[in-house]
């Protein structure tokens, strides 16, 4: 079974799986449904549908929902949005994170129905590691959504051809783009920073 997983990156841009979550259908999947219903509504109340198997054929509805949650107030939606895209957070932003993470099923409980407690546990659980980590240690975290994807493992490794063996490499290091920065001020997602951006201005 595909497992999810807290990433931590510390002052030198290392990155580090802290700790994995089983069944990786319990977070993200959740809230990208939750949102998929939300803001692009059902043609019918009887349609069964999940923002994985629509997006599978509709390759633009990730643009529709990506515009339409940025431009909204409801900052729960925002965040939940953005660890979904496996952007990477401040650490200092923790309570705010955590606080949003606790927050989300409650303000969206019309469209996420029937749940079950053990949804709601996951959920917990991801706002009680994520508000325990060590900002000090720790300054950046990403949510990596699932085992079945090593896209975030490939920010922190470098391919030796000549070697036949990858190497860890630390973020600033890795020349294109692979993720955004989410700058969070008074209580708000207020912009984001990509990678390159980030470190070309930053070091």
């Amino acid at each position: 079974m595909s497992y999810s997983s807290l990433w931590v990156m510390d002052k030198e841009f290392n990155g580090e799986c802290l700790m994995d979550f089983g069944n990786s259908w319990l977070f993200s999947p959740v809230s990208w449904d939750i949102l998929l219903e939300k803001y692009i509504p059902k043609k019918t109340l009887d349609e069964k549908r999940s923002y994985i198997s629509e997006s599978m054929f509709d390759r633009g509805l990730f643009g529709k929902l990506n515009g339409m949650i940025n431009n909204s107030p409801t900052q729960e939606d925002r965040v939940l949005w953005e660890l979904g895209n496996q952007n990477i957070f401040f650490t200092k932003d923790k309570d705010f994170i955590a606080d949003c993470i606790d927050q989300f099923l409650i303000t969206n409980s019309e469209f996420g129905r029937n749940l079950g407690d053990h949804i709601q546990e996951r959920y917990s659980q991801v706002a009680n590691e994520i508000r325990n980590l060590d900002d000090g240690k720790y300054p950046y975290f990403i949510f990596k959504n699932t085992s079945c994807d090593d896209n975030v493992e490939y920010w922190f490794t470098k391919y030796d051809e000549d070697e036949d063996e990858c190497t860890p490499i630390s973020l600033d290091k890795v020349d294109k783009f692979v993720s955004e920065f989410v700058v969070v001020e008074n209580g708000k997602i207020a912009n984001f920073i990509d990678n390159q951006e980030y470190f070309s201005t930053n070091l």
